[in-house]
């Protein structure tokens, strides 16, 4: 055997996906013993086990944790050379593939994206609408080159850089008949016994540290959260009565006049918005840096 083959790296990282292999083989539309077959061909080749087994419950072996580190990007580099030879061959030399946070893609982002495409048009953007948590796993694993996000992370994995390229002001999101809805501004106190609808702290963690903190520092807080999975459905809720929601202005796009936004009074009630990218700034991500920077 002259090195793992593709099926076997394939096999491997699906097993790791929940450490099932049942479901595993099913999701590759395998047989069970045809996907144990391939691993222990990977192990025959590596000459250890990558799994440890006790009883049903499968885990990865310390020679399997190294493995894994090593080649869970191989996926992401194969797509990027195939789709690389795809787009050379189409007369692009390049592709920049960058992530975002779709609640937040207003005019200015937008008009980002028009400008690089504008003055490169040797290189294609490839775009992705992604929850926070999900961008900044793409962006560690070079999956994206880069991403935009709505908050920095407190602390940014090993490798990454962020740069500030975009502050707005918080506002507070009220159902039309809210008892504050005709304040000209209104404090983070007034709002301490709301109901505040979220995103899931799983989605957007360093937003709700934002959100912690602002109603922490700014007014204290006593009502609860209300936790959902995106910024539609947390328009929804806020139209539909079921609490108020603090988020920018550009994620409110879609409830316009179906709400009443207020600005919150403070300074600590601003998003300062930001661009991750991997550091040591790649020949494809460099334009795009020096446009935002401009």
């Amino acid at each position: 055997m002259k090195g793992p083959t593709h099926r076997q790296i394939g096999a491997f990282l699906e097993v790791c996906r929940d450490f099932h292999f049942s479901q595993a083989a099913r999701r590759l539309g395998m047989a069970q013993p045809q996907l144990s077959r391939t691993v222990r061909e990977l192990e025959a080749y590596i000459g250890t086990k990558l799994f440890a087994r006790q009883g049903r419950k499968v885990s990865l072996s310390p020679a399997g944790e190294v493995f894994l580190r090593e080649v869970f990007q191989l996926p992401a580099i194969l797509g990027r050379a195939v789709e690389g030879a795809r787009r050379a061959a189409a007369g692009e030399e390049s592709v920049l593939r960058l992530g975002f946070v779709g609640a937040l893609m207003g005019e200015e982002l937008l008009e980002v994206f028009e400008r690089y495409r504008s003055q490169h048009p040797d290189t294609q953007l490839s775009l992705f609408d992604l929850p926070p948590s999900d961008l900044l796993r793409q962006v560690e694993s070079a999956e994206l080159d880069g991403a935009f996000l709505g908050v920095k992370p407190k602390e940014l994995p090993k490798g990454l850089s962020s740069f500030q390229w975009k502050e707005e002001p918080v506002l507070a999101c009220l159902p039309r008949e809210h008892r504050l809805a005709n304040r000209k501004r209104i404090k983070v106190a007034d709002l301490q016994d709301e109901t505040v609808v979220v995103l899931a702290a799983s989605l957007a963690p360093s937003y709700r540290d934002f959100l912690d903190e602002l109603l922490e520092t700014e007014g204290g807080r006593n009502g609860p959260y209300l936790e959902t999975n995106g910024a539609d459905a947390i328009l929804s809720m806020v139209v539909a009565g079921c609490g108020v929601a603090l988020l920018p202005r550009s994620a409110l796009r879609k409830a316009e006049g179906r709400l009443v936004a207020v600005p919150l009074a403070g300074t600590q009630a601003r998003l300062r918005e930001v661009f991750l990218y991997r550091s040591g700034e790649s020949r494809v991500v460099s334009p795009l840096l020096e446009l935002l920077r401009g």
